[in-house]
């Protein structure tokens, strides 16, 4: 068994490949030139033994050289509950190589999505035999620096990539060749997440129901309503990161929209305080006391999967399938 130095509270890094959807089927797509794409792998590389020196350093002002906006809240947030738990890790990941998808094909990617292979260590730093994948990470330039603005994507990639580590983007088509204009779907999810957690049942064109993401990001396991009240409020951090099309053996090529959104929740007892212990179920942003009231913020990066507006209902009512997940950043907390 290999004995991980890293607590599971490193969410950004633990997470395995399987997070990404795997889209599209049919003929592979034509290769794309590897130099395209070398600018991209090498600023992964470099990108990662940076990130876990810094991690290791426990500073959160060398956070700042690698992320940026919500990225930045989130990774600040992983450090934050890594020194909570005492897990700060003290050996570095060796990295193994990384697979690469881009706007293209032809022309330098502005931004790109990546996976990073590394192999985990034991307990006294030493490298195993077996891989593991972080989550995907979208990179940017931000004043001429590549760092990762968004992070635990979720977004559909083409199945095609496998063989080269390299994958192409087609450009979406016109707004109106979709259900919905890329520019309203993020403020549109955002209200109904606002509508749903106020007890509202809105007609959306989302998933909804107990199994969808929807339900997911507006409840929590701990506290549970019998013991304290919660306000929920959802608010659009970037309307989109990135946006794209994958037409790899498909003839409806859907558009992927990928959006954040930051949800904040109050937290107060219904009577006396609300308790938090060493080892309870409460988010592990939250420091252990005792608290009138509690506020946790979270960032979700969200890929959206838009269907044609085309009429076709063959394959049942034509929803925007939802994929993201929940990352606790911050927590505040008066104290009783």
């Amino acid at each position: 068994m290999v004995a991980e130095t890293r607590p599971n509270v490193r969410r950004w890094l633990l997470k395995s490949l399987a997070g990404l959807v795997i889209f599209g089927c049919g003929p592979a797509a034509a290769p794309v030139p590897t130099a395209q794409f070398a600018q991209a792998h090498s600023t992964a590389q470099n990108w990662w033994l940076k990130a876990e020196a810094a991690f290791i350093s426990g500073d959160p002002n060398a956070l700042g050289d690698l992320f940026a906006g919500s990225a930045l809240d989130v990774a600040t947030g992983e450090l934050h509950m890594l020194a909570l738990a005492n897990g700060l890790p003290k050996y570095p990941r060796p990295f193994r190589d990384s697979t690469v998808f881009a706007p293209g094909p032809g022309k330098d990617p502005t931004w790109f999505l990546t996976i990073i292979r590394y192999a985990p260590v034991d307990r006294d730093g030493r490298a195993q035999a077996i891989d593991m994948s972080a989550p995907g990470m979208i990179f940017k330039q931000v004043n001429g620096t590549w760092k990762v603005i968004a992070t635990d994507v979720q977004a559909p990639i083409g199945h095609d990539y496998l063989p080269t580590k390299e994958f192409a983007f087609s450009t979406p088509l016109d707004d109106s060749r979709y259900l919905m204009a890329r520019s309203a779907i993020a403020s549109s999810y955002a209200t109904y997440l606002n509508s749903l957690s106020a007890g509202q049942q809105p007609e959306v064109p989302f998933p909804s129901g107990l199994n969808s993401f929807a339900w997911q990001i507006t409840h929590v396991t701990w506290p549970p309503g019998s013991i304290a009240t919660a306000h929920w409020d959802f608010k659009v951090d970037t309307a989109q990161v990135a946006a794209y099309s994958i037409t790899s053996g498909m003839t409806k090529a859907p558009e992927v929209v990928v959006f954040v959104i930051r949800r904040t929740v109050i937290f107060k007892p219904r009577q006396g305080c609300l308790v938090r212990r060493p080892g309870d179920s409460w988010s592990a942003i939250v420091p252990p006391g005792s608290y009138s009231a509690v506020t946790i913020a979270s960032v979700s990066v969200v890929a959206a999967t838009v269907p044609f507006n085309d009429g076709d209902t063959s394959q049942g009512r034509k929803v925007i399938d939802i994929s993201a997940g929940i990352d606790d950043v911050s927590a505040t907390g008066t104290k009783c």
